[in-house]
Protein backbone atom coordinates (compact mmCIF):
# COMPACT_ATOMS: atom_id res chain seq x y z
CA UNK A 1 0.00 0.00 0.00
CA UNK A 2 1.26 3.05 -1.23
CA UNK A 3 1.47 6.31 0.75
CA UNK A 4 0.48 9.19 -1.15
CA UNK A 5 2.65 12.43 -0.74
CA UNK A 6 -0.49 14.29 0.68
CA UNK A 7 -0.23 11.94 3.53
CA UNK A 8 3.27 12.08 4.39
CA UNK A 9 2.64 15.47 4.47
CA UNK A 10 0.21 15.44 7.01
CA UNK A 11 2.08 14.61 9.84
CA UNK A 12 2.82 17.82 12.63
CA UNK A 13 6.23 17.94 11.33
CA UNK A 14 5.61 18.75 7.41
CA UNK A 15 2.26 20.08 7.83
CA UNK A 16 3.52 23.79 7.88
CA UNK A 17 5.11 22.37 3.87
CA UNK A 18 1.61 20.73 2.88
CA UNK A 19 -0.05 24.34 4.17
CA UNK A 20 2.46 26.22 2.26
CA UNK A 21 1.67 24.61 -1.32
CA UNK A 22 -2.26 24.77 -0.53
CA UNK A 23 -1.87 28.05 0.07
CA UNK A 24 0.58 28.85 -3.16
CA UNK A 25 -1.16 26.84 -5.19
CA UNK A 26 -4.69 25.08 -4.21
CA UNK A 27 -5.42 21.62 -3.06
CA UNK A 28 -5.70 20.91 -6.59
CA UNK A 29 -1.95 20.62 -6.25
CA UNK A 30 -2.27 16.63 -4.43
CA UNK A 31 -4.99 15.55 -7.09
CA UNK A 32 -3.93 16.87 -10.94
CA UNK A 33 -2.29 15.31 -13.43
CA UNK A 34 -0.77 18.87 -14.28
CA UNK A 35 1.51 18.56 -11.39
CA UNK A 36 4.21 16.50 -10.06
CA UNK A 37 5.76 16.85 -6.84
CA UNK A 38 8.45 15.50 -4.09
CA UNK A 39 9.01 16.03 -0.96
CA UNK A 40 12.74 16.33 0.60
CA UNK A 41 14.06 17.10 3.87
CA UNK A 42 17.26 18.40 5.16
CA UNK A 43 19.03 19.29 8.13
CA UNK A 44 17.86 23.01 7.68
CA UNK A 45 14.93 23.19 5.49
CA UNK A 46 12.03 21.19 3.82
CA UNK A 47 11.77 21.35 0.52
CA UNK A 48 8.71 20.70 -1.82
CA UNK A 49 9.46 20.25 -5.88
CA UNK A 50 6.51 20.84 -7.85
CA UNK A 51 6.63 20.19 -11.82
CA UNK A 52 3.98 22.02 -13.73
CA UNK A 53 3.20 20.33 -16.87
CA UNK A 54 1.04 22.89 -18.50
CA UNK A 55 3.39 25.81 -17.75
CA UNK A 56 6.36 24.20 -18.22
CA UNK A 57 8.38 25.29 -14.60
CA UNK A 58 9.54 24.17 -11.77
CA UNK A 59 8.79 25.66 -8.48
CA UNK A 60 10.72 25.02 -5.08
CA UNK A 61 8.93 25.82 -1.94
CA UNK A 62 11.40 25.41 0.97
CA UNK A 63 10.29 25.93 4.87
CA UNK A 64 13.67 26.91 6.96
CA UNK A 65 13.01 25.16 10.56
CA UNK A 66 12.38 29.35 11.48
CA UNK A 67 9.47 28.80 9.16
CA UNK A 68 10.63 31.15 7.05
CA UNK A 69 9.04 30.38 3.99
CA UNK A 70 10.91 30.91 0.29
CA UNK A 71 9.01 30.30 -3.33
CA UNK A 72 11.28 30.19 -6.12
CA UNK A 73 9.82 29.53 -9.57
CA UNK A 74 12.33 27.97 -12.20
CA UNK A 75 11.37 28.04 -15.83
CA UNK A 76 12.05 24.72 -17.90
CA UNK A 77 13.22 26.47 -20.97
CA UNK A 78 15.79 27.70 -18.88
CA UNK A 79 17.56 24.31 -18.35
CA UNK A 80 20.70 23.14 -20.29
CA UNK A 81 21.67 20.02 -18.61
CA UNK A 82 19.95 17.26 -16.04
CA UNK A 83 22.13 14.42 -14.97
CA UNK A 84 21.12 11.66 -12.94
CA UNK A 85 23.17 9.51 -10.28
CA UNK A 86 22.69 6.23 -9.51
CA UNK A 87 24.21 3.90 -7.25
CA UNK A 88 25.15 0.73 -8.24
CA UNK A 89 22.82 0.95 -11.23
CA UNK A 90 21.11 -2.73 -12.39
CA UNK A 91 19.25 -2.70 -15.48
CA UNK A 92 17.74 -5.63 -14.12
CA UNK A 93 16.17 -4.13 -11.05
CA UNK A 94 15.61 -1.22 -12.56
CA UNK A 95 17.53 1.19 -9.85
CA UNK A 96 16.10 3.97 -8.81
CA UNK A 97 18.50 7.54 -9.30
CA UNK A 98 19.76 8.64 -6.31
CA UNK A 99 19.80 12.20 -7.12
CA UNK A 100 19.35 15.08 -9.72
CA UNK A 101 21.34 17.76 -11.15
CA UNK A 102 19.72 20.31 -12.75
CA UNK A 103 21.88 23.02 -14.24
CA UNK A 104 19.99 26.44 -15.77
CA UNK A 105 21.54 28.88 -18.86
CA UNK A 106 22.32 31.66 -15.52
CA UNK A 107 24.79 28.73 -14.21
CA UNK A 108 22.80 28.10 -11.09
CA UNK A 109 22.85 24.26 -10.31
CA UNK A 110 20.22 22.74 -8.39
CA UNK A 111 20.40 19.30 -6.75
CA UNK A 112 17.51 17.40 -5.53
CA UNK A 113 18.50 14.06 -3.28
CA UNK A 114 15.60 12.82 -1.90
CA UNK A 115 17.73 10.54 0.30
CA UNK A 116 18.47 13.32 2.68
CA UNK A 117 14.92 12.82 3.97
CA UNK A 118 15.93 9.18 5.11
CA UNK A 119 18.29 10.30 7.42
CA UNK A 120 16.12 13.33 9.00
CA UNK A 121 12.88 11.79 9.80
CA UNK A 122 12.41 8.12 10.75
CA UNK A 123 9.13 8.02 8.84
CA UNK A 124 11.22 8.28 5.75
CA UNK A 125 13.41 4.47 6.75
CA UNK A 126 10.03 2.59 6.31
CA UNK A 127 10.24 0.53 3.30
CA UNK A 128 6.58 1.42 2.17
CA UNK A 129 7.19 5.23 2.58
CA UNK A 130 11.09 5.09 0.86
CA UNK A 131 9.37 3.07 -1.90
CA UNK A 132 6.76 5.23 -2.88
CA UNK A 133 9.66 8.46 -2.77
CA UNK A 134 11.79 6.73 -5.25
CA UNK A 135 8.81 6.29 -7.40
CA UNK A 136 7.36 9.95 -6.98
CA UNK A 137 11.42 10.74 -7.79
CA UNK A 138 11.22 9.44 -10.76
CA UNK A 139 7.87 10.73 -11.96
CA UNK A 140 9.34 13.59 -11.00
CA UNK A 141 12.30 13.51 -13.75
CA UNK A 142 9.78 11.96 -15.89
CA UNK A 143 7.25 15.22 -16.10
CA UNK A 144 11.07 17.44 -16.01
CA UNK A 145 11.95 15.24 -19.16
CA UNK A 146 8.47 15.75 -20.87
CA UNK A 147 8.70 19.35 -20.78
CA UNK A 148 12.44 20.07 -21.41
CA UNK A 149 14.00 19.35 -24.35
CA UNK A 150 18.07 18.80 -23.45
Amino acid sequence: MSTPLKDRLDTEELSSLKTAAILEFTEELFESDQYQLLEVIDSDQQQLFIVNRNERTLTVLSLSQDMALKKETLFTDRIISMKEYFEEYSLSENTPPRKIEITFMEGRTLLIEPVTSKKQNQDYQRQDILTQVEEDFENLIAALKSIVIL
